[in-house]
């Protein structure tokens, strides 16, 4: 199998076994937004949806609102995934989502913005979002470097493609910076960080 990197078309049927985000993390930061906003109801917008693994997070947390993905073939399994859920899914990326002005509260990207232009995207998002919103990015790295089993993995995938590049969403890589990406544009100027480690077991 031939993978253009960033194209994720063979990786669609598979990708729906990855795992989700720490419902205890969404929780936190959705407190923290309902709070500031000053409403318990608010439409949300998952970027970069991929198959759905935030989107299906965010319906157990009782939210409803878009889920907007480039790639056909992973919408086409979230569509099927999620289906009957409250989320609209559409055709579109970060930096041109196609939805309409001022229609969401809250805007979440799960391990994809560091696939999106910083300065494009945030002004998108800056668009699509009502007044005082807000624009979440997450992801869920694996702690490659502290973890004993991932560094057998990474180095048992070198020796079979020593000249592998590839960027990786569960790599922690993908977060150095992001404070300053985030505060790079005029469009947004409140950071609110929350880190979880979570420790999965195997006997």
């Amino acid at each position: 199998m031939t993978i253009k990197h960033g194209d994720f078309t063979e990786l669609a049927v598979d990708y729906v076994n990855r795992p989700g985000y720490s419902l205890e993390a969404l929780d936190v930061i959705a407190t923290y937004v309902k709070k500031m906003l000053g409403k318990g109801n608010l439409v949300v917008a998952d970027v970069g949806a991929g198959t759905g693994k935030l989107t299906e997070n965010l319906c157990e947390l009782g939210f409803a609102g878009f889920a907007v993905e480039p790639n056909d073939a992973m919408r086409a399994e979230g569509i099927k995934h999620l289906d009957g859920k409250p989320f609209k899914w559409q055709a579109g990326n970060a930096e041109i989502t196609g939805l309409p002005d001022q229609c969401v509260d809250w805007v979440l990207m799960g391990s994809s913005f560091h696939w999106a232009d910083t300065s494009l995207s945030l002004k998108e998002f800056a668009r699509i979002l009502l007044p005082g919103g807000f624009f979440t990015a997450i992801w869920n790295p694996r702690d490659v470097e502290k973890n004993e089993l991932n560094s057998i993995i990474e180095e048992e995938i070198r020796k079979i493609i020593p000249d592998l590049k590839r960027i990786s969403s569960g790599s922690s890589q993908n977060m150095q910076g992001v404070e300053e990406k985030l505060l790079s544009t005029p469009y947004f100027n409140h950071l609110f960080f929350k880190s979880l480690r979570l420790i999965c077991l195997i006997t």
